[in-house]
């Protein structure tokens, strides 16, 4: 048998059609449906609604067949995909690219093909709506017809389930921010109460002792109060980007290259080029841009805040594995101690270390870090010594 060829797009191919999230899913009687009535009109024994993956063909309703799945070096679809078209073969025995194929001489005996490509509306070919049949034969026009109003069916099909599933997402993520929500209102009593309860009781002190205090006491108690209030304005600007941010994921995926958006990042966070911030070499990514964005934004600017040498120096790296790429973002800053790096992540986990521009963190950065981090499909982990710097290493599929 002569194995379809890749179609030039099939990298990109296959990820859309990842998207979908039907593949191994169990049947659902609206396809099954079409399928039975495709093989009806055309009178044919079997009918399949077939998606083709990186090594296999995979049904997603087969009528008259009980198998789910055969290898892609057999399938007639891989090579139906190729066309825009109907894609018939009217006697696989006496067709050269598929004569000795086992399904061919061997179960379940394909002599007769044709397959409509289900092609999406980006122009992706996904699998076919294919008819099958043990003998010869031809399709009329009325029958080619209805076989292709039954792949439009198909496709119209898939894109619901692929809203469904983008809705169902969006539900859990927001089940999660209520979640979270629920825990910040448990901390507000302790971590932003207090230095609310500052700034009233000093606001208090300086009306009750105004007339006996001197003006150096007087500014002294101002500056008090200008403190606690800026403690408090950052948790709740910080807050809010944290829940902002995690809408980011109504977003597509989408193709860019990793470099755009880490140049972007470099350029809003060291206008005046007066820290090293070293990049990688660049790489198309599939991914939710904007989820990277804010990634790196937090990322890049903790390496600048956390560190303590006259020269801040970043170094930006992408090492490639099979399946998946690594970044790994590393710097030459304070550090941080080991029993407090388990913890890092945690939401107002605050490190008990003042930045280069002597202000604390609010603990929310690396926490909404870890949450964009795991809605883009990764998984984040840290690694530091003291006084020496510290290493994130982002880790995502291809």
């Amino acid at each position: 048998m002569i194995e379809a060829k890749l179609p030039l797009n099939e990298a990109r191919r296959l990820r859309i059609l990842e998207e979908y999230q039907i593949l191994d899913t169990e049947s659902e009687a609206d396809f099954d449906e079409i399928t039975k009535l495709a093989s009806e009109i055309c009178e044919s024994e079997i009918s399949q609604i077939t998606l083709i993956d990186a090594d296999r063909q995979w049904f997603k309703s087969s009528h008259g067949l009980a198998s789910q799945q055969t290898p892609r070096a057999y399938s007639i679809c891989a090579h139906a995909i190729h066309n825009n078209e109907l894609f018939v073969v009217e006697d696989a025995r006496k067709d050269q690219r598929f004569h000795d194929s086992p399904l061919v001489t061997g179960d379940p005996n394909i002599v007769f093909y044709a397959g409509v490509p289900l092609i999406n509306k980006e122009g992706y070919a996904l699998g076919t709506l294919c008819v099958i049949d043990s003998k010869t034969k031809k399709l009329n026009p009325f029958q080619e017809k209805a076989l292709k109003t039954l792949s439009h069916q198909v496709l119209k099909l898939m894109e619901l389930r692929k809203l469904n599933y983008k809705l169902k997402v969006k539900n859990d993520i927001l089940k999660e921010s209520y979640s979270e929500l629920e825990r910040f209102a448990q901390v507000v009593s302790h971590d932003i109460k207090s230095p609310l309860n500052n700034i009233l009781g000093l606001a208090e002190m300086l009306k009750d002792e105004h007339c006996q205090v001197t003006n150096t006491e007087a500014n002294l108690y101002i500056d008090l109060i200008k403190e606690s209030s800026e403690k408090l304005k950052d948790y709740i600007d910080a807050t809010l980007r944290a829940y902002k941010n995690g809408t980011l994921i109504s977003d597509e995926k989408e193709f860019f290259y990793l470099n755009t958006v880490l140049k972007g990042c470099s350029q809003m966070l060291n206008p005046m080029g007066e820290y090293e911030i070293n990049l990688p070499e660049n790489y198309e990514i599939f991914n939710y841009k904007t989820l990277f964005e804010q990634i790196f934004l937090n990322l890049i600017s903790n390496a600048i805040k956390y560190n303590d040498k006259p020269k801040v120096v970043i170094d930006i790296s992408v090492l490639t594995e099979e399946d998946y790429y690594t970044v790994v973002v590393k710097d030459n800053g304070i550090g941080i101690a080991e029993d407090q790096l388990e913890n890092i992540f945690g939401m107002f986990v605050i490190l008990d270390k003042v930045d280069r521009f002597n202000s604390k963190g609010t603990g929310i950065g690396l926490s909404t870090v870890k949450s964009l981090v795991e809605r883009s499909d990764g998984s984040i982990t840290v690694k530091s010594t003291l006084g020496v710097g510290t290493k994130f290493i982002f880790k995502f599929r291809k």
